[in-house]
């Protein structure tokens, strides 16, 4: 029986992906790098913590010898500034853990954001009656689509990884449930379904409703 649904924040409960994106690259011009290619943050960033994201794209470009804690502090600070003005909810995803959580299920939001980040979404958009446990990507040794954010929410929320259900909008994410042991209902926000499907999710939406929440809780496999 599932008991626990475990929500993604970036892409689920607030649109902030393209803020991000724009944040990135603040980050590398601030040290001197070129914008990203089309498509490189949807590959490399997309769903991922920002320290896995930018160890690889240095690594890619060569240019490890980047300072990586600067890069990560001038993004963080970045997004920051960003925040209060471009960052917006996603009002399915929102009204959908309200819902849920109303309805008797335990609620996590777990994100391979900051701390920091997190902390913004909840308090800016008072989410946090609703939410009994957060874990950020600077709280786990690796990041999705490693397993391990997944499982600390379970632990958290003291709820086994199989009576959890996750909700995703990143191919990462999605692998990072399955690989947990739990069932994932993805968010298709890019319009690209098949890539969500191949990465393991029992079912795929193109909006987040508690009816389609309820539907795969209380499926029995």
């Amino acid at each position: 029986m599932i008991r626990a649904i475990l929500f993604d924040m970036d892409g689920i409960l607030v649109d902030s992906e393209p803020v991000h994106e724009a944040a990135v690259a603040d980050a590398l011009a601030a040290v001197g790098l070129p914008p990203l290619a089309p498509g490189d943050y949807e590959r490399v960033f997309l769903g991922r913590t920002d320290w896995l994201g930018f160890r690889d794209y240095l690594r890619e470009t060569g240019r490890e010898d980047i300072d990586l804690d600067e890069v990560l502090e001038i993004k963080a600070a970045a997004f920051a500034r960003r925040f209060p003005h471009e960052v917006r909810p996603l009002a399915d995803g929102q009204a959908t853990l309200r819902a849920m959580a109303e309805a008797g299920y335990r609620i996590a939001i777990v994100s391979g954001a900051l701390a920091s980040e997190i902390a913004m979404v909840v308090e800016r958009f008072a989410l946090g009656h609703w939410v009994e446990a957060t874990v950020s990507g600077d709280e786990v040794p690796k990041g999705k689509p490693n397993p391990a954010p997944y499982l600390l929410g379970a632990k958290r929320l003291r709820v086994a990884p199989e009576a959890c259900l996750v909700i995703e909008d990143a191919p990462a994410g999605v692998r990072a449930a399955k690989r947990a042991g739990m069932r994932c209902l993805a968010v298709d926000r890019t319009g690209d379904p098949e890539a969500l499907r191949s990465a393991g999710a029992d079912q795929v939406v193109t909006e987040l409703t508690p009816a389609a929440v309820t539907a795969l809780a209380e499926h029995r496999t």
